[in-house]
């Protein structure tokens, strides 16, 4: 007789209706069946699975009632759309979507109300603010373009040649891709968002001092125009449309601050910035007139450029605000000097919870504080003003 094997013996437990099994340790499955398909999904945790499995009972309890309140005229209709549409290779969304287009006035929510309701939610969420700025800032690019459209006539389609219509570097194209995107399934799951794991935890991406001098150096070379507009970003954890907004005139060197008003702020209030000693150096170098940073666009194919020219293939959103941030807290143990430096108006223990998890030792914090200009660098820049 042949050798019996004995069988793995698996863990298994039940949560919301669904099975959970640990095919091996530290690998959890959890499936179930839905309209005669097996819906499965790997989670690294147990916790995670469960909250997968919570999730997936909200929503088959919701399409389930969704079905009863179905009436007979209503399935009598899709059925019959169904039968028109035979052979034609157009679903009945597809078809409903082609109507609206035609029709906008007929339609409910639109694009603008879904990207509010989607902010609203993560708000209620408790997501983290970094997180919903840039959503915030993406959404109001889209809106620019489609806000006005019924949100039930938009598909991916629509949004891929959106993105690539509106340009921009491979990474900046599948950003706003992903973020529009996003509204279509949070429409379609009922303005509802996704189940959340742990992965809104991780912490913020930063870039390490080799990275940052690298940056700067380049531009100190092919983009001197942008460097101003790049410490002060690195250097005093500025917003983006903050630097794009900030001139000579509000930065005081006797005072040793950045001047900014409720104009240039995300918050609409004022706010005063200390220079640190790196960047009073970079500013004195490169100090002139009028806006700090060119025109927008000048500032985004400058960048482009020098992040090409130092082999910098992405730039994450508020890089340089997350390293600032970083490096400044690490630097200083000081959770308020540094939620003051940004603007922020939160809980600090939900700062210092994020950031805390940064990899940053004591000596390379000190290290990014020691950054400066090249002493042969030209030491006059004019601009245009920035519009």
């Amino acid at each position: 007789m042949g050798k019996h094997h004995k069988r793995h013996s698996m863990k298994r437990e039940e949560h919301a209706g669904i099975a959970i099994r640990e095919v091996r340790p530290g690998y959890w499955v959890a499936d179930f069946q839905r309209g005669g398909k097996r819906v499965r999904k790997a989670f690294k945790d147990l916790s995670d699975a469960k909250v997968w499995a919570e999730a997936k009972k909200t929503e088959i309890v919701n399409k389930g009632v969704e079905a009863l309140n179905v009436s007979d005229k209503v399935r009598a209709d899709a059925l019959e759309s169904m039968r028109l549409l035979e052979g034609t290779g157009v679903s009945i969304v597809d078809a409903v979507r082609d109507y609206l287009r035609r029709h906008p006035s007929t339609a409910g929510q639109t694009v603008s109300q879904t990207c509010d309701m989607y902010l609203v939610a993560m708000r209620n969420a408790g997501l983290r603010p970094l997180s919903i700025y840039d959503k915030e800032i993406k959404f109001n690019v889209l809106c620019d373009a489609m806000g006005t459209t019924p949100v039930a006539a938009v598909d991916e389609a629509d949004v891929e040649q959106w993105a690539l219509a509106r340009g921009g570097s491979p990474v900046t194209i599948k950003a706003y891709t992903t973020v529009a995107n996003s509204v279509l399934l949070f429409y379609r799951r009922g303005n509802r968002l996704k189940a959340r794991g742990v992965g809104d935890e991780k912490a913020p991406e930063t870039w390490d001092i080799q990275t940052v001098q690298k940056v700067l150096a380049t531009a100190e070379k092919i983009a001197p125009d942008t460097v101003p507009a790049l410490a002060v970003l690195f250097f005093a954890g500025l917003r983006p449309h903050e630097m794009l907004r900030l001139t000579w005139a509000q930065i005081d060197m006797q005072a040793g601050v950045i001047r900014l008003t409720g104009a240039d702020t995300k918050t609409r209030t004022m706010r005063n910035v200390e220079i640190a000693d790196n960047l009073r150096a970079w500013l004195t170098v490169y100090r002139s007139s009028g806006p700090v940073a060119p025109s927008p666009s000048r500032y985004r194919d400058q960048r482009e450029a020098v992040m090409k020219a130092s082999g910098v293939s992405a730039w994450p959103v508020d890089i340089a605000r997350h390293t600032f941030a970083t490096m400044h807290y690490n630097a200083h143990q000081n959770a308020a000097a540094t939620m003051a430096q940004l603007g922020h108006f939160g809980n600090a223990q939900m700062f210092v919870k994020h950031y805390k998890g940064v990899p940053v030792t004591a000596d390379e914090a000190a290290a990014y504080w020691k950054i400066k200009p090249n002493k042969s660098a030209q030491t006059t820049l004019q601009f245009k003003a920035a519009g």
